[in-house]
């Protein structure tokens, strides 16, 4: 991979992790204080859902480091190693996490609390299906890296065998 691809990539990681961040310190709880304002027979929720909101926002952040760790791993060029599995799975986990903290928010809000109209929903199921598929699209991507390295790894035993012969 082209190393001004990955400076660039680089770039928006930093940019997403410090919106990310300003959201969690700013956003989110802006956004807590005007619903409670606005709807305060649920301010007893704007605590818990800010903390959820906030944890789902850190899953993403920890997204973003193991991909800034794989990106170091494609520049040294030692991608094809079980190292790289951990940080794959790291991200799998990670979206994993916050898609599961999106749907539990959406599930006690429209299902328990018994508010939020259909743009809620749809939000929600969205965003559910999105991480969804995202989960899924990692878990293909890591069986490719799977058989990347195993092929890279054969290669390198044939390759060993020659040279030695």
């Amino acid at each position: 991979m082209k190393d001004s691809a990955i400076v660039i990539l680089r770039a928006f990681l930093v940019m997403i992790f410090l919106g990310a961040f300003l959201g969690q310190l700013v956003i989110v709880p802006a956004f807590a204080n005007e619903s409670t304002a606005a709807f305060p027979e649920l301010a007893f929720l704007a605590a818990p859902y800010t903390i959820v909101v906030n944890a789902g926002i850190a899953c993403l952040q920890v997204m973003g480091l193991a991909i800034w760790i794989l990106l170091s791993m494609v520049q040294r060029d030692v991608i094809f190693t079980s190292q790289a599995f951990r940080w794959v799975n790291v991200i799998i986990w990670s979206a994993a996490g916050a898609t599961m903290l999106v749907l539990s928010l959406g599930v006690h809000l429209l299902g328990v609390m018994q508010v939020g109209g259909p743009g809620v929903l749809l939000a929600i199921g969205g965003a559910t299906i999105c991480g969804t598929a995202f989960v899924l699209l990692m878990l293909v991507m890591r069986g490719l890296l799977h058989n990347a390295t195993t092929m890279e790894n054969e290669l390198a035993k044939l390759y060993n065998v020659d040279i030695d012969a």
